[in-house]
């Protein structure tokens, strides 16, 4: 601030105005102060609101990239066209199965398989193989790999005489079953099957001959895994196999992290 000099015959008036500024200012002071004080409150009160939301954006951002679903899913549905086409070899049967849990698609739960597979069955006793094959099309859609899906689809497509189509999932039911025995031998927990649902459990004891006869989850190395009694209804043979269930326990775990 710059200094000014005043003559004598200012100081009359000097002195009044000094008086009557201190008046004022003594009056109006706290006033304007407050006032200040709140608008720089709100202010600030703003400013971090506005980081707050942009770091729950950042934060939401970052739990929907705890899986990369754009790639899973583009790679899914590049192994799904191979299928499709025939070019398919033994490793994309293997590839699809650890493929599939990652995708954006997997529930699982399996709810929709579930309900569809239960539809399927019902039109196969009842003959109806359109509607049969229309369940079908909807458990394949949802999940390519599906043991109950390629099975309903063969039976309906040979009682329809589609020979051809029947053969199809056949081939690919074969194909599905065999990845499963490539990843162990089910005896024990370090040898498990590796399995994505308990549809495709199920349908793999039932396939062999085996009903279930009880369950029970371990845990090998702090891999979850489902150990299935299995008995040969005509033998009466005993058993039990281990299934690897980690690609259902850990998407559970991961959706509900990214949905918090």
């Amino acid at each position: 601030m710059h200094r000014r000099t005043f003559s004598p015959r200012h100081l009359f008036s000097l002195c009044f105005i000094v008086c009557f500024s201190i008046f004022v200012s003594a009056c109006g002071s706290t006033p304007s102060t407050k006032g200040t004080a709140q608008t720089g409150n709100q202010a600030q009160s703003k400013v971090d609101a506005e980081k707050a939301a942009l770091a729950k954006q950042q934060q939401e951002a970052a739990k929907k990239q705890i899986l990369n679903y754009a790639k899973a899913d583009a790679d899914y549905r590049a192994l799904v066209a191979k299928f499709r086409s025939g070019q398919a070899s033994n490793g994309d049967y293997d590839a699809i199965t650890r493929v599939y849990p990652l995708t954006s698609n997997y529930n699982p739960y399996a709810s929709a398989e579930q309900t569809q597979k239960l539809v399927a069955f019902e039109h196969m006793e009842s003959k109806q193989w359109d509607a049969c094959l229309r369940a079908t099309d909807i458990i394949l859609n949802e999940n390519f790999t599906s043991l109950t899906g390629h099975y309903g689809a063969m039976v309906c497509h040979y009682e329809q005489g589609q020979q051809a189509q029947g053969e199809f999932h056949n081939q690919l039911l074969d194909g599905f079953i065999d990845a499963v025995w490539r990843s162990g031998d089910g005896r024990s927990p370090a040898t498990a099957f590796y399995i994505t649902s308990s549809n495709d459990l199920y349908a793999f004891v039932q396939m062999h001959g085996f009903i279930v006869t009880g369950q029970s989850l371990v845990y090998h190395q702090e891999r979850p895994m489902d150990a299935i009694s299995v008995e040969n209804p005509e033998t009466g043979e005993e058993a039990t196999w281990y299934f690897d269930v980690t690609a259902q326990f850990r998407r559970g775990i991961l959706d509900d992290l990214e949905a918090r």
